[in-house]
């Protein structure tokens, strides 16, 4: 990402440099104390973190995802919720092992900030994989395609968005029909229910179900809001 108007869920911003700038209101007209300066340094702070993650910290976590993966020859991937398509360009390097790789979006500008079909198309023409990328728009609850279809299914920071949580669910087995035997997922999403998919994912066949806490570079302003990666095949 390169502009602060494509982040993830600007509006997150909100609750945390929202409040500071009225704490900050109210100092300037009762006068200054130190409780109250403080609260304000932490909100930034964690306004600037949230910012951190999602135009720095959330790449770094792509990158390490696409190159712990081997792709074989011919593989066919969905990005279900591509959003501008980054998880989609790490494989930058591995387009010669794709036949096709498939992004699937709402486009919604709520979720992630100037979204739109037009705009990921334009930045997939200026990578190695402008041949071989498809958009499409769709739902992850009704995907226009066949069972047993794709090799690797990735879905960067989308599941969270879908609610309740029983549509979560119902996303995990549309994903599951259309992901080829012995294929690869890979979903990384944010919060502490995450650890729910792993059950869901084990029901629906899946092995080798693993989840990891990214860390520093997941953390959406604090780390009580982290991201977690959960890695599986089927």
């Amino acid at each position: 990402m390169k502009s602060i108007w494509e982040m993830d869920a600007p509006i997150g911003l909100v609750f945390f440099f929202g409040p500071a700038l009225i704490i900050g209101i109210m100092m300037l007209i009762s006068g200054f104390n130190t409780v109250s300066t403080i609260m304000v340094l932490v909100l930034v702070l964690c306004g600037l973190k949230y910012m951190h993650t999602s135009i720095i910290g959330k790449y770094r976590i792509m990158k390490s995802i696409a190159n712990s993966i081997h792709l074989k020859k011919d593989s066919k991937i969905l990005d279900a919720g591509c959003g501008h398509g980054a998880f989609m360009l790490q494989f930058n390097r591995q387009a010669a092992n794709i036949s096709e790789i498939i992004g699937i979006d709402i486009w919604s500008n709520k979720d992630q900030g100037s979204n739109s079909i037009a705009a990921t198309q334009k930045i997939m023409e200026n990578s190695n994989l402008a041949d071989k990328v498809k958009l499409k728009t769709a739902n992850i609850l009704n995907m226009p395609f066949n069972d047993n279809e794709f090799d690797l299914i990735v879905s960067s920071l989308v599941l969270h968005n879908i609610k309740p949580f029983e549509k979560r669910k119902a996303a995990l087995v549309n994903i599951a029909r259309v992901q080829k035997q012995k294929g690869q997922l890979v979903i990384m999403d944010i919060g502490y229910e995450t650890s729910k998919y792993v059950r869901i994912l084990k029901d629906l066949g899946y092995q080798n179900v693993n989840i990891a806490n990214t860390g520093y570079n997941g953390w959406w302003g604090t780390p009580m809001v982290p991201t977690f990666v959960i890695t599986a095949t089927k």
